[in-house]
């Protein structure tokens, strides 16, 4: 490929990852695809995450030091402002991409030079498949469309959506997700390119942050939720809220989110999408095993 009309701006957001940062990034120079920078953006780490990128010696890679710890979200923002590409793909420090992935998904956009974003499936993954114009709907009633290390988009789209909101700490990128397929089509890319590693201090280690940030995301689409899939959606996904409590023992809260599940199953109203009394209480008696368990350990 003698030259390209899609370059990337590739965005690693880091903290306290000396022993990952490395890996990420040589994951990107690896690519088959040349046509790419790299901004490293830097949430103030404490231990010697600056150095480790600053010894690899290459002219793509840009390095960004936030004053003080900002958090994740407004280091992506960092970089999306930083960057100097009209497409965008982001990868977390600790997760790699496999050698093709940026080839893959510029032939994407080649291809179907309409859509806004794009994303592939992860190593060791499900197969996601979702695609095309007008899904929304069918991304809320799914719940999440990809994770963050799989997606890129045009950066003229993400500035249509707006930058990610510094309000999430987890499912930002359900989030983003969810704002970008209710204005753009997309693409799914059926191979898997991404892989998590997944570091010690990585958010999605504590189960309960999980479970209060699938909560904050579905309340903040609650009204859309309703609109174009329907009260079944809803108690779909706050049963499966009320699950993730339960698994970090919080029971209180399990209760709460299997009380409001319940509420939103046997509310007279359309529905779009289907979710049974048989697989409520399917879900229910999961529940029950799973308290059961513990109970039973204490």
């Amino acid at each position: 490929m003698l030259s390209s009309p899609i370059h990337f701006s590739c965005i690693i957001t880091c903290y306290n990852r000396e022993k990952e940062i490395t890996r990420s990034i040589q994951s990107i120079l690896n690519q088959t695809f040349p046509y790419y920078e790299i901004i490293v953006v830097d949430d103030a780490s404490k231990d010697n995450s600056i150095a480790a990128v600053e010894s690899i010696d290459d002219p793509r890679i840009q390095v960004i030091k936030n004053e003080r710890n900002s958090g994740q979200n407004f280091s992506l923002n960092t970089g999306i402002k930083a960057s100097k590409y009209n497409y965008l793909a982001f990868l977390d420090s600790d997760d790699t991409w496999n050698p093709n992935y940026l080839m893959e998904m510029a032939k994407v956009y080649l291809e179907f030079p309409k859509i806004g974003f794009a994303y592939a499936n992860l190593v060791n993954g499900p197969i996601w498949e979702l695609e095309g114009s007008d899904r929304y709907a069918d991304v809320l009633n799914q719940g999440y469309l990809s994770s963050m290390i799989t997606i890129t988009a045009k950066k003229s789209a993400v500035n249509k959506v707006g930058n990610f909101d510094l309000n999430y700490t987890i499912c930002q990128d359900d989030d983003f997700c969810f704002r970008l397929a209710k204005q753009f089509s997309f693409k799914v890319i059926k191979q898997q390119l991404s892989l998590i590693h997944g570091a010690e201090n990585s958010m999605t280690r504590n189960r309960r942050n999980v479970a209060r940030g699938w909560a904050f995301l579905f309340h903040n689409y609650e009204a859309d939720i309703l609109s174009f899939c329907g009260t079944k959606t809803f108690a779909k996904h706050m049963l499966m809220v009320s699950k993730l409590y339960f698994i970090s023992n919080s029971f209180l809260n399990g209760f709460k989110y299997y009380l409001l599940a319940l509420k939103f199953l046997i509310t007279p109203t359309h529905h779009k999408y289907q979710f049974s009394l048989k697989s409520f209480w399917r879900e229910s008696v999961d529940i029950i095993k799973l308290m059961t368990s513990k109970i039973n350990w204490l």
